[in-house]
């Protein structure tokens, strides 16, 4: 592959990803199976690595988690929380095992082998035995303060055993599988929603804002890690931690195993492989950690996870059933996705009747035909994955499946893009399903944010002809949404006011809601740093906009093109008519030293980016997600990557934390950006 469609594919990989974990972390959404996105993952780690220059800012490998929800108040962690890397077969295990071993001189390092539960990270802090914070791991430094709904678990204790003790606990909260099964069937009884599985039970009771619900799911945690305040209190190994914990009655795993080396860890893997379908909660692998904590502190961290633990995950569970026909569905970029109906079978805890096959690369790649037995695979997610056909139980009557030649929803002629493997519906104007797509997409938290208009809601509107595209949402009124089904007064009053508020929405959400082909919300953000209004957008040249770091010909076209569209000319002045004003949020520059500097940061800071950000923009200056000769100062946390080594290569200046505060002391304390 050269750098050139490595570059594409590294673009792909993490809309893809970055979507993936939004859905998941703010939505409780579960598009896709564990094991699909650690495979897209793991491709993505392994492209940067061959071209550490593609690296983006944005990119999943840079961080643990995605972004916490607005509805609860964010907490910042006193110590950070890692993820953990995966391996997925007994040879990556030893690997990682010989690695650590070879560092260390030694043949046999003691490990601790854990039942990775399937539920949500928590951080607990303890203050003299007192539960005072109970929060969710976010994205590793903030997260989501949920002490009253951790304080209405009766498995978490709101005092320790033990007097005096202040520590930062970690735990993991589940659904047993008893509790989850009496949820789904009283949601059942009540016509209400019903959950996929015990983890997004688990995620979506521990954010509900009425503890009393929390107390009537029935959740519980394992403990699995502790940071004392008092470093004498610390034990001098993990499992002596563990048992600590259990000492002063926090829940811990009774499956865990101190093991002498790896053989034994793979031991208890292969025991478990089978036995945890016996209990009662869900896990998809097996946590190994080096016991003694002085050689885990030897070793350290990545940027993001630490290098003295992984995760072995289970082979996913596999079932064999016939695929019976295909659909087609169209995305709101016109993208052609086909989609595999099966016999249902069960699979993982529900019944799976449809996967999808991508593409029609991918259709080629598996050689599949209708009538086709084949083997589908998740890791206790919803949507499957066609991993394999069963050849030999062909009889003859398979047949083949051609792609498509027209959009199966408005039968237009599709098209494949330059450079590009997905099939098209050419007819961007009219076309129902990418109407759809994409008036879902506008509303949605993730472009302008329209609070209760959901995609049924969408779907109706266009049943209904009360809006033909983005824009008529903003026309919609009261007495309009009263005459649908289900609407009372409160429900459509608190729409319009939701449309209503949504008249100035932030220019760079505007731009993200356009769908304009690759501008997410990252590209935006870049465009409308150096632009201050819409009409400035559009009559930028492609020169000024491939200009701006980040950007490159490619996206320039595309917005070029985009704005020079006859149908979104027309589209734009009904947005104006309507009253939509998207506004650029003013700076709060409280200084200019620093005015047409350009900052790049990298690596692991002791306060979330946003911070720095917000000095650097407060002091005039612009930030960026590339290094380039126009970079004038990289700010460099711990374990940097290849942003640091280009600086280096660049002559770029390059500042640590107490050097840019040096920089920036006497015009914007640090504490203030919390304010």
């Amino acid at each position: 592959m050269d750098k050139n469609t490595a570059k594409n594919r590294i673009d792909v990989l993490i809309e893809l990803l970055n979507k993936y974990s939004r859905l998941y972390y703010t939505q409780d959404i579960s598009e896709v199976s564990d094991y699909e996105y650690d495979l897209l993952y793991s491709e993505l780690k392994s492209l940067e690595e061959k071209y550490p220059s593609l690296i983006r800012e944005d990119s999943p490998t840079k961080r643990v988690g995605d972004k916490v929800l607005n509805s609860f108040e964010q907490h910042t962690h006193k110590n950070r929380l890692y993820s953990l890397d995966n391996t997925y077969s007994y040879d990556e295990l030893r690997h990682w095992y010989k690695k650590i071993c070879d560092e260390f001189q030694k043949n046999d390092i003691e490990l601790v082998a854990e039942l990775k539960i399937d539920g949500l990270a928590v951080s607990l802090i303890y203050e003299n035995s007192l539960l005072k914070v109970g929060s969710t791991r976010g994205n590793g430094v903030v997260g989501e303060n949920i002490t009253a709904n951790i304080r209405a678990i009766n498995a978490i204790p709101l005092s320790l055993s033990e007097k005096g003790v202040s520590v930062d606990v970690r735990g993991e909260v589940y659904m047993p599988y008893k509790s989850f099964n009496k949820l789904n069937e009283t949601a059942k009884l009540k016509e209400q929603k019903i959950f996929a599985n015990p983890r997004n039970a688990a995620a979506g009771t521990l954010r509900q804002l009425d503890s009393k619900i929390v107390a009537s799911r029935g959740l519980s945690m394992f403990s699995y890690a502790a940071i004392f305040d008092d470093e004498k209190v610390q034990p001098k190994t993990h499992f002596d931690t563990l048992k600590l914990l259990a000492k002063y009655g926090l829940v811990t795993n009774p499956n865990t195993r101190l093991c002498k080396n790896v053989e034994e860890v793979i031991d208890f893997c292969v025991e478990f492989e089978t036995k945890r379908f016996e209990l009662d909660y869900a896990t998809d692998g097996v946590v190994v950690k080096v016991n003694d904590f002085a050689i885990q502190n030897a070793l350290g961290y990545t940027a993001k996870s630490p290098k003295w633990a992984t995760a072995f995950k289970f082979p996913p569970e596999e079932m064999t059933t016939k695929l019976l026909r295909i659909e087609n569905s169209v995305g709101k970029t016109g993208a052609i996705t086909p989609v595999a109906i099966l016999e249902p079978v069960s699979l993982g805890g529900s019944i799976v009747k449809r996967a999808s096959l991508h593409n029609y690369d991918e259709v080629k790649r598996l050689g599949v035909m209708i009538g086709d037995y084949v083997r589908i695979k998740k890791a206790a997610e919803i949507i499957p994955k066609v991993v394999q056909v069963e050849i030999q139980k062909r009889d003859g009557t398979q047949t083949p499946i051609e792609p498509p030649k027209e959009c199966p929803i408005c039968h237009s002629s599709l098209v494949i893009p330059e450079g590009e493997v997905n099939l098209y519906c050419s007819n961007k104007e009219s076309c129902e399903a990418q109407t759809e797509a994409k008036i879902q997409f506008f509303v949605s938290k993730n472009a302008v944010d329209i609070d209760g208009i959901g995609s049924q809601l969408v779907k109706t509107l266009l049943e209904t002809g009360l809006i033909r595209d983005e824009a008529d949402i903003f026309a919609l009124t009261k007495e309009d949404l009263l005459g649908l089904e289900g609407f009372q007064e409160k429900s459509a009053s608190n729409i319009i006011g939701s449309i209503q508020k949504a008249k100035t929405p932030a220019l760079s959400s505007f731009l993200t809601g356009l769908n304009i082909k690759h501008v997410g919300k990252e590209t935006a953000e870049l465009i409308t740093n150096n632009f201050d209004t819409l009409e400035a957008i559009k009559c930028a040249s492609v020169g000024e906009l491939s200009s701006i770091d980040g950007l490159g010909d490619k996206i320039a076209i595309a917005v070029v093109d985009w704005f020079n569209e006859p149908s979104n000319i027309k589209l734009l002045e009904k947005f104006k008519l309507l009253g939509v004003e998207p506004q650029k949020p003013e700076k709060s520059v409280v200084s200019d030293k620093l005015a047409g500097k350009t900052f790049v940061i990298t690596g692991t800071l002791s306060k979330p980016r946003a911070d720095f950000e917000k000095i650097i923009k407060s002091m005039g200056a612009k930030t960026s997600s590339a290094v380039s000769k126009n970079t004038s100062y990289v700010l460099a946390g711990d374990s940097p990557g290849s942003k640091l080594l280009k600086a280096q290569t660049l002559g770029v200046k390059i500042l640590n934390e107490d050097e840019f505060f040096v920089l920036t002391s006497d015009i914007v304390n640090f504490d203030d950006t919390n304010s």
